[in-house]
């Protein structure tokens, strides 16, 4: 029995790999350089949206954005950087996706 589980741990470490030396298989532009970071839970209905079209005003967008996040008291760049993706639909999700893996790894870089 003792081989049989040594086995089954070899083959789910291949199944797994190694996180920390692989690239994300989604190509995620966001690093996460802090995993452990805690996030309030916030309705998706309350989250600002930006679709990309040209009738939206970033600025504005933005403005909104930093009111939900004030108002959860989500004041780390960390946490906004965390939560910036669920907002995104459409044409500026599709942007999103197509930014180089970790190429953020800051609020300014976004």
């Amino acid at each position: 029995m003792h081989v049989e589980e040594e086995e089954m741990e070899k083959n789910v470490e291949e199944m797994d790999g190694d996180d920390n030396n692989e690239e994300d298989p989604l190509g995620f532009p966001i690093q996460d350089a802090n995993g452990s970071l805690h996030m309030k839970n916030i309705p998706s209905y309350f989250l600002p949206k930006f679709h990309g079209l040209r009738s939206e005003d970033p600025k504005t967008f933005l403005f909104e954005f930093e009111i939900l996040c004030r108002s959860y008291v989500y004041l780390l760049n960390t946490q906004k950087l965390r939560l910036f993706p669920v907002t995104l639909k459409d044409r500026s999700l599709k942007w999103f996706m197509n930014l180089r893996t970790n190429s953020i790894r800051s609020w300014n870089d976004m």
